[in-house]
């Protein structure tokens, strides 16, 4: 094979800080390389250095082909927040922000591609029938899919994928394992992929990361054997009455978390949920799964208040029907929250930070007036249900997040803003910030995606044991039916809309 790039001890600092550590490698033409490590090794670093993103700070980098056409696809899409900049991701589901954001079929359209290969692309991704769905009407999956539509979109010859099967359900994972053996083998696209757990069968090499260096350069089958070795360990003894001793009373008050009878949601003639009935009493531990497009999304929003669409159904949260005068915050003050799009939100307010930074090549962020938000503010924010707010907390408030912050392995990061956390840090910093308050019902939409196995494994245990000790209601989607906590012991799936189990 030829050699496409060839790195020597190439180094990387922002903002001061040490980022890459004399990484030397090089990538051919043609093959299909998967960078992988721990969430905060410097992954998706080196692969923004290789996709010509980030400058290097000592090193050097040859490219060997005067026409290369890199294309670097982020983890997280954020078509709702590209064509209206003010958007709370909470506003997909209220049809009167709708009209100012394009169709699929426009955006896609906007690469000006031949007839036939913008079909041959849209056929590929499953996106027939998402044609003329406005962009902020598609779930975290679908959008993932339209992402990576415009990707292929753009011809590139080197791809740069950031943990491209996040989001994706089995049916459109599998077809994304072919469809990137097809970009490799037939169309002669360099791959690297940035990857936690899943690896593309058609991978020739995994460079794998810790601490900001490419400690080992396994073949796929050497990392097959390799990979299946270590166990996993669980994080240090959690003293739960410590924790107990800091948070304040949940209010446990009802009978139902949850009810809904015969709920039918929909935008025009598309329906989204078709007669839903549900009921979740206080103290169960569900997971609610279905395909990207099912519909999750949408139930989730009418039971943490982002639905207007709620006040015309027969839905109850906490025994009292939308409607009957408590406002949403009340309802998200009981309610402890994440999902991508959540995440989508803080990474927009702090990531045109970085983006300066780099912009200006000096990393000091001078000339920036406003502090931006830290790891620490983050999770205090999440007492009052504010976005990344500044809020004033008590002496036992501070000590709980101290406490959830080192149970998590991340008190490093109290002071470091949060745009400079790895995208696995952000996730679990959002997943503290959601249990501070102690809230009654934990509504945990993907929770794990962007976690490494260490983390998710964590994780798991972690919510496991919150269930058990605070008697917590339990809510949970994940695609992975390895990443569900134990305690789930009840289970509602949805195809279309409708429930199916």
């Amino acid at each position: 094979m030829k050699q496409l790039i060839e790195a020597q001890d190439i180094s990387l600092v922002l903002q001061r800080e040490a980022i890459l550590n004399r990484c030397s490698f090089t990538l051919n033409k043609g093959e299909c390389v998967v960078i992988t490590g721990k969430s905060g090794a410097g992954k998706t670093s080196l692969a923004k250095v290789i996709a010509g993103h980030y400058p290097i700070s000592s090193g050097s980098i040859q490219i060997n082909d005067e026409g290369i056409r890199r294309v670097f696809v982020h983890q997280q899409h954020d078509f709702r927040f590209a064509f209206h900049n003010r958007t709370y991701f909470g506003q997909r589901f209220d049809r009167n922000y709708h009209g100012n954001f394009p169709t699929v079929a426009q955006v896609l359209a906007r690469a000006n591609a031949e007839e036939q290969e913008l079909n041959e692309i849209i056929h590929l991704l499953l996106l027939e029938d998402k044609l003329n769905q406005p962009v902020i009407e598609l779930s975290n999956g679908e959008g993932k899919r339209v992402q990576l539509a415009q990707t292929l979109l753009a011809k590139p010859t080197l791809l740069v994928l950031d943990q491209p099967f996040i989001g994706l359900d089995v049916k459109t994972r599998a077809a994304l394992h072919e469809l990137l053996a097809i970009l490799k083998n037939t169309f002669g696209i360099t791959l690297v992929i940035v990857a936690s757990d899943e690896i593309p069968t058609c991978t020739d090499r995994i460079f794998s990361m810790n601490n900001g260096e490419i400690k080992h350069v396994f073949t796929y089958h050497e990392f097959q054997k390799e990979d299946g070795h270590g166990a996993i360990t669980i994080g240090k003894e959690v003293n739960w009455e410590e924790i107990k001793q800091y948070s304040t009373n949940s209010d446990s008050s009802f009978e139902n978390a949850v009810r809904m009878e015969n709920v039918t949601i929909g935008f025009d003639d598309k329906l989204i949920l078709d007669d839903v009935s549900w009921k979740v009493k206080k103290g169960e531990h569900w997971s609610l799964t279905g395909e990207n497009g099912s519909g999750k999304s949408t139930l989730l929003s009418l039971i943490y208040a982002d639905n207007p669409q709620a006040y015309q159904s027969e839905v109850y949260l906490f025994d009292k029907k939308r409607g009957s005068g408590e406002s949403i915050w009340d309802i998200k003050q009981k309610i402890g929250y994440v999902s991508p799009e959540m995440h989508n939100f803080f990474q927009r307010t702090s990531s045109y930070v970085e983006a300066i930074s780099v912009a200006s090549n000096d990393y000091t962020l001078s000339g920036f007036s406003q502090d931006p938000t830290t790891a620490y503010e983050t999770v205090c924010s999440g007492f009052n249900d504010q976005m990344g707010s500044s809020v004033e907390v008590s002496y036992f408030q501070q000590a709980l997040v101290k406490s959830w912050l080192e149970i998590m392995d991340l008190k490093h990061l109290s002071n470091k803003p949060f745009y400079k956390a790895s995208l696995g840090e952000q996730r679990l910093l959002l997943l503290i910030r959601s249990l501070v308050k102690n809230p009654p019902l934990l509504l945990l939409d993907e929770p794990c995606q962007g976690l490494d196995r260490y983390q998710t494994s964590h994780f798991t245990s972690i919510v496991n044991d919150i269930c058990k000790h605070f008697e917590k209601t339990l809510i949970y989607v994940s695609h992975y039916e390895s990443e569900m906590p134990a305690c789930i012991d009840r289970k509602l799936k949805l195809e279309k809309g409708r429930v199916v189990c």
